[in-house]
């Protein structure tokens, strides 16, 4: 259990393929929270990242989950570059919002805790297009 930071390919190996799972993406989020989230030297290797168009689209889909137009406040984004790899937080309508961030699959997961319907919320969300490359790494 948090030992992500021990060998970062690996469980981001194991990360990127959950995530891709046809129907059962939930669990690469479960996986994040029990390997990735507690993980004090994961996340020191990480730097802060505004992702501008990765919290556009992630206010988007926090909107469509609730149904309702949906404002991001503190939101703290980290990068780990040398895996394309961003995850991060923020607050939504009196909820919490977790989410990582392949680039090099222009896919990621969102999740909404709680839901708009109880529980846990799980999205997966691509980025295309225009939205899918962060201006400022070109």
């Amino acid at each position: 259990m948090n030992t992500a930071s021990q060998n970062l390919a690996h469980h981001l190996g194991v990360l990127r393929e959950k995530l891709l799972h046809a129907t059962d993406y939930e669990q690469a989020l479960y996986y994040f929270l029990e390997e990735f989230a507690g993980d004090a030297k994961f996340i020191q290797q990480c730097q802060p990242e505004e992702a501008l168009h990765l919290l556009a689209t992630l206010t988007h889909v926090a909107g469509e989950a609730l149904g309702q137009k949906a404002t991001l406040e503190q939101s703290r984004v980290l990068r780990l570059a040398e895996f394309g790899f961003t995850h991060g937080n923020a607050a939504v309508a009196g909820r919490v919002v977790l989410f990582f961030y392949f680039e090099a699959l222009n896919t990621g997961i969102m999740a909404l805790i709680p839901g708009a319907r109880g529980g846990t919320e799980v999205a997966r969300f691509r980025l295309t297009g225009g939205l899918a490359g962060n201006p400022k790494h070109n």
